[in-house]
This record gives C-alpha cells, sequence and structure tokens, in this order.
C-alpha cells in the first residue's frame, strides 16, 4: 500500500512538472537587467553597461548609454520612446536635464527633445503616443508639454491649486488614439488630507481637456486597453487607521461603470479584452470575465511567497512570479518561480534580485513569456 502510495505521489509530481513545457527563444552574453517586449516578442534589453535591440532575434547594441535610461513603447508599438535622465552630478543652473529620443517601429531615430526641470530635480514623466506625439508631465507642478518633430505645440497646467508646489505627484499616463489619458494624486498640503485623484484626458494639440474626479486619493495600478479603462487605488484615515481599497472601470469621460471594494496591486487585461485579473493580495487574485460580468475568485496558499508581474492570457488563465518573502531584503541569487494559480503549477526560474524591472510576464494571448537575466523565454502549460 505504502508503494502505490509513493508511485501515485511521483506520478503526481511528475505530471504536474511535465505540464509546463519551457523553451528559450533569445539567449544572451551580457545580462539583462530589464526587458521591453510587446505581445510576447522582446523589443530591447538594458544589461548593466549597454542597451540593445532585438530584431527578430538579432541584437544589436543601441549607440548610446545611461544607467537612469528607460524605454516605452507607444501603445500599438508603432513609436519607441528613450528617456535618459541626466544624473546629478550633470545638473546645470538649477535645472536637471534629460534626453527623450523617439524612434519608429525600424527602430530609426525620428526626432530628440532635452528638457530640464527643477522642480526638486525630478524627471518628467514621459509618454509617445502612435502618432509620435511625445507627452511630458512635471510631477512637481503639475505642468504638461506636447512635442511634435522635436517642436513644442502645446503647455498647460493639469490642475490648480494654491498649495505648496514642491510635493510631488504620482502620476500614470498612456495615449489612446489622439487622447493623452492621465491619472494624477493630489497630495495633501500642510498637513491636510489628500484629495482625490484625478482622472484627465487631453487631445493631441493640447486642447480639449477633460477633468474629473476619483473615488479614491492614492493610486496603485491602471490598464487602458481595447478602449476600455481599468484603475485601482485606495483611501487611508489616519484617524481610524484603516485602508479602503478599490478597483474600478471608468468610461473615456470618467464616470464609475462598476467597482470592485478589493486592492488592485497589479491589473492585467487579457489581448483580446476578456478577462482582467487584479492581484489583490500574495493569496487571492481575482478574475473578472467583462462580457458576463462574472467575478472568479483564485485563492491559494502563499507558502512565505509574494506575487509579482501578473498577466493573464484570452482563456483567462493567469500566470505570476512567485519569491520568499525576504528575497529582495536578501539580496541574493536563488530561485523564483513562474505559478500558475488555477492549477496550482509551477516551475523555478533563476533572477538577480537587484533587478526588480525583471519581475513581468508578458503573454501573447495564448502563451506565457518572461525575461530572465540571461534568457527570453515561452512558457506553456
Amino acid at each position: 500500500m505504502r508503494k502505490m502510495t509513493l508511485l501515485l505521489l511521483q506520478t503526481l509530481f511528475l505530471s504536474s512538472v511535465f505540464a509546463l513545457q519551457i523553451d528559450s527563444q533569445v539567449t544572451l552574453r551580457d545580462a539583462a537587467k530589464s526587458w521591453v517586449s510587446m505581445d510576447g516578442q522582446p523589443l530591447f534589453y538594458t544589461s548593466s553597461n549597454s542597451q540593445y535591440m532585438i530584431d527578430n532575434q538579432a541584437i544589436r547594441k543601441l549607440p548610446a548609454y545611461s544607467s537612469e535610461a528607460i524605454i516605452s513603447l507607444s501603445p500599438t508599438g508603432d513609436y519607441r520612446l528613450i528617456s535618459m535622465l541626466k544624473n546629478l552630478g550633470e545638473i546645470k543652473n538649477g535645472k536637471r536635464y534629460s534626453d527623450y529620443f523617439v524612434l519608429d517601429d525600424h527602430n530609426d531615430l525620428m526626432y530628440a527633445v532635452n528638457m530640464g526641470t527643477e522642480s526638486d530635480l525630478k524627471p518628467h514623466v514621459a509618454a509617445i503616443s502612435d502618432k509620435g506625439v511625445l507627452a511630458l508631465v512635471d510631477p512637481v507642478k503639475a505642468l504638461i508639454y506636447f512635442y511634435v518633430s522635436g517642436n513644442l505645440i502645446a503647455e498647460g497646467q493639469l490642475y490648480e491649486d494654491d498649495g505648496d508646489m514642491s510635493l510631488e505627484r504620482n502620476v500614470l499616463m498612456q495615449w489612446i488614439g489622439e487622447k493623452c489619458y492621465i491619472l494624477l494624486e493630489r497630495p495633501g498640503f500642510n498637513g491636510g488630507p489628500a484629495g482625490k485623484s484625478l482622472f484627465i484626458s487631453i487631445n493631441s494639440n493640447g486642447r480639449g481637456q477633460r477633468t474629473s474626479y476619483l473615488p479614491f486619493s492614492y493610486l496603485q495600478d491602471f490598464v487602458f486597453q481595447n478602449q476600455r479603462f481599468f484603475a485601482s487605488g485606495y483611501d487611508y484615515s489616519a484617524a481610524d487607521k484603516e485602508i479602503q481599497p478599490l478597483i474600478v472601470e471608468l468610461s473615456a469621460r470618467g464616470e464609475v461603470l462598476w467597482s470592485n471594494e478589493n486592492f488592485g496591486h497589479e491589473l492585467h487585461l487579457s489581448p483580446n479584452g476578456s478577462y482582467l485579473a487584479a492581484l489583490s493580495s500574495h493569496e487571492f487574485i481575482q478574475l473578472f470575465e467583462l462580457s458576463p460580468k462574472r467575478v472568479q475568485k483564485i485563492r491559494f496558499d502563499n507558502d512565505n511567497k509574494v506575487c509579482l508581474g501578473l498577466s493573464v492570457n484570452n482563456r483567462g488563465e493567469v500566470a505570476v512570479i512567485r519569491v520568499a518573502a525576504d528575497f529582495f531584503a536578501k539580496r541574493n541569487t536563488h530561485f523564483s518561480q513562474i505559478f500558475f494559480p488555477q492549477t496550482e503549477s509551477s516551475t523555478d526560474i533563476q533572477i538577480d534580485p537587484r533587478f526588480p524591472l525583471l519581475f513581468q510576464v508578458d503573454t501573447d494571448g495564448d502563451r506565457f513569456f518572461i525575461g530572465t537575466n540571461y534568457e527570453w523565454l515561452e512558457i506553456s502549460q
């Protein structure tokens, strides 16, 4: 009987191991600190001393490098933006400058913008549209600037406030078509309570600004995709020491269409727009099936691990990365885990904890992908 039990356990273990198929798509020589991908395909990666573009698995070094560089994409990937913040040793006349390089989908340089800020030396929040319009937001003064072909075409104040303008705001921004959408926190001044966060839309020419209030003060995450708008945040009462989380879907005008009273530490929308996954805790994920308006509550044991890098495919299959609770504190290179909470299947991968930007899972709608230090991996169940 004992032999049969052991055989059964071994069979179950092997079936869970072989349920996941792992294939290496790209192999690196220079260890990656971060990857930029779209629809499961890696487009760029950054190492400790260089940045590279990837085209059909051919790897080419970018001509310029900065340890502060951030690479981002327009919503459909038609344009790429490389934001290079100058280090603190290069401050000129009290300003800290950044270079913004706009590339097309062939990675050819279209134009560049050099922009300085004296607002506590904080860099601008940047986003590029699918028409090549660059939007820059000063997170301290709440000013916005629009550039086309390297020329400033519009600028303005996102909202008026009489308080001390030296406080940094959390700003989330993304383009959809000809409109730039901005989520913006309003910090409390002189010890006062924070105001409700703002949902702002502005036309690409800087006109037609529309502003509405979100039902919470502090932002966590957002997804603007497939002409749908989802955001998560929370309110905090210092007197009661209570946190009230909320996940909402918004209309393009900022009206709340529905809400869910849980945390959305990370949000992810499936490529076909059918499923929204929300990481509500390290042992609880919510899966919203949007058309029939159903919610699946996925609960699992945390096993003393924390979850990062949430993703969901077109079938509603959810994947996350799990690491030991002390993974980032100890900074030692041990294994993290790709985990599928609905089936509780998993596999180990090695990621350097010094580079938290690596902890992201991508999907093409079917399979899942992750960039480790030396490989771009395809993972399928």
